[in-house]
């Protein structure tokens, strides 16, 4: 349940102690004005209205100082200025007020921004995106600030710098003090001016803020792009390498095996093709090892630059990986072959 606050409207004398007004009945002051229990009493309206814009400045006030980001002070004292509460179309929900000692009343809530104010906390809500500081669940990922705000509980409007909603409140008859008036300490009302004036004020420090980050990440990126250039070239320069090594290992073999006399290499026939079958199999399983998972002592130099590879690079190096492994097995079967030969 949504928290009360307790205002209080005295009969002669106004006292006011936070955001509790209290009005007390004097021996020689007349009863209460039957238009006084009443939902729209204008003086009841008024205080209510200096109530809400007095919660609203603790709210905005409390929220700056837990953010981050400097906000503009002196768009912040025109704004707290010239920020207007109003309660509109009024409605008491009490059937019999006659016989009630308590008025259920609703209405709309307007707050009136200044000028161009929505326009301004509009594009901060752009320029930060959903702020999820405020937002959990349903309320992330809206793209404007007035779908953002249509999206809360109590549905809120925003429309020519004007914040719309719904505030109920109550009369209720007291013994003493004549009357009091209880009003929702937390208003949606509320929240949604802090919030939009809260945007509002700090725009130029987001900005400022993408700014910075939009260098950073432009810098990050030349510098990626820069060694991943010097990665391609290493595993380019390498990759030469093994291809030539890779020719020079295939033409030793088939050297190795040519000074076989033909009834030698029937025998050996089987036992060749076996050979290569094992090869290839086993320097394919190699080959996909990733190179994340090699110590330092097991990458080669063109590897350690492997956190800047893209999809094309890991798969050029399983390529080499494979190549090397044919490489190593080709000239261990040459030695082999050549001790038989001997």
């Amino acid at each position: 349940m949504k928290k009360l606050v307790l205002i209080t409207a005295l009969s002669s004398t106004l006292m006011m102690s936070g955001c509790d007004f209290f009005k007390h009945k004097k021996e020689d002051v007349k009863p209460t004005e039957v238009s006084e229990w009443s939902c729209t009493n204008q003086d009841n309206l008024k205080k209510l209205q200096q109530y809400l814009k007095d919660e609203y400045l603790k709210q905005v006030d409390k929220k700056l100082r837990s953010t981050s980001y400097n906000a503009d002070q002196a768009l912040l004292k025109t704004i707290n200025d010239g920020l207007k509460f109003e309660i509109k179309n009024v409605r008491t929900v009490t059937a019999d007020q006659k016989q009630a000692t308590q008025l259920e009343c609703e209405s709309q809530l307007v707050v009136q921004f200044p000028k161009g104010l929505q326009k301004r906390a509009e594009n901060a809500y752009v320029e930060y995106g959903p702020d999820c500081e405020y937002c959990d669940g349903e309320d992330q990922g809206h793209s404007t600030l007035k779908d953002y705000l249509d999206s809360r509980e109590m549905t809120l409007t925003l429309d020519n710098d004007q914040l719309k909603g719904s505030f109920k409140y109550d009369v209720i008859k007291t013994d003493k003090e004549g009357y009091t008036l209880n009003a929702q300490q937390k208003n949606d009302v509320i929240d949604g001016v802090v919030y939009v004036v809260v945007k509002a004020v700090q725009y130029e420090a987001y900005v400022k803020e993408n700014k910075r980050s939009n260098d950073l990440q432009q810098q990050s990126q030349q510098e990626n792009s820069a060694q991943t250039e010097l990665a391609q070239k290493a595993m380019d320069i390498r990759k030469k390498e093994l291809d030539a090594e890779k020719s020079k290992q295939v033409e030793r073999l088939n050297q190795t095996w040519d000074r076989f006399s033909d009834e030698q290499k029937a025998q050996l026939q089987q036992d060749q093709s076996e050979w290569f079958e094992k090869r290839d199999v086993d320097c394919k399983v190699i080959s996909q090892k990733q190179v994340g998972r090699m110590s330092d002592s097991e990458m080669e130099t063109y590897q350690k630059q492997y956190s800047y590879w893209d999809d094309a690079m890991h798969e050029q190096n399983n390529e080499m990986q494979y190549t090397k492994c044919f490489n190593q097995k080709t000239a261990e079967r040459i030695v082999y072959l050549n001790n038989v030969f001997n």
